[in-house]
């Protein structure tokens, strides 16, 4: 059975509050809707929902399990597979963005960030 996509939907792993609430305001401006998790287990436990999104933003360095692990749990369910994956973080090392990719991620973008790059980013995922 596979999972139905929502809408517009975009997934929203972040723990920081402001940023959430830019990048949230930001793209609902845009027709998106957005479903937000701000911590890495919630994110997990929100994956086994019945709307699967047409987008992931997924920081990185977040409380109860990093974004490498809910990358990781992402890409380890069927429905999900093919799910574009945005990186948003401030881990800047190679070594990060190597393993990033390496375990699925389509883009990673580093904090700070700016808005009309990311919303490009997204839309090229996304058509």
């Amino acid at each position: 059975m596979s999972i139905p996509k929502a809408d517009n939907l975009i997934m929203l792993v972040e723990d920081d509050k402001i940023v959430a609430r830019l990048l949230s305001h930001t793209l609902m401006q845009r027709g998106f809707n957005v479903d937000v998790a701000t911590n890495g287990r919630q994110a997990i436990d929100n994956l086994d929902t019945n709307q699967l999104p047409n987008l992931v933003l997924l920081d990185i360095i977040l409380p109860l399990a990093d974004g490498f692990e809910v990358l990781t749990q992402i890409r380890s369910r069927k429905g999900w597979k093919k799910v574009p994956i945005i990186m948003l973080t401030s881990k800047t090392q190679e070594l990060n963005v190597v393993r990033a990719f390496e375990s699925g991620a389509n883009d990673y973008v580093t904090k700070p960030f700016q808005l009309g790059e990311l919303m490009v980013r997204i839309n090229r995922l996304l058509n």
